[in-house]
């Protein structure tokens, strides 16, 4: 199974559009709608979230060098601020 995962907010319109999916046209795909309890939300967890999402979008598009150095900065702070190896 191929899982994506993309964190988003729910604006206004309480609408949802998913777009520059990295699935083939025709592939048939299950959506799961997951909310956030706010109070477990850490604003620095949220800030590594989207580094993740942003390393993970670089190496889908093939430019790996800046995705594994996000990487490695994301796995020294892990280590360094919440003792996570």
């Amino acid at each position: 199974m191929n899982a994506y995962k993309k964190y988003v907010i729910i604006d206004n319109s309480q609408q949802l559009i998913l777009s520059d999916l990295p699935f083939k046209a025709g592939q048939k795909v299950e959506i799961i709608i997951l909310a956030e309890d706010n109070n477990e939300l850490d604003s620095e967890l949220e800030e590594l979230r989207q580094k993740i999402d942003s390393a993970t979008e670089q190496m889908l598009a093939e430019n790996v060098t800046d995705g594994e150095l996000v990487f490695e900065q994301l796995q020294t702070r892990l280590k360094n601020e919440y003792g996570l190896e």
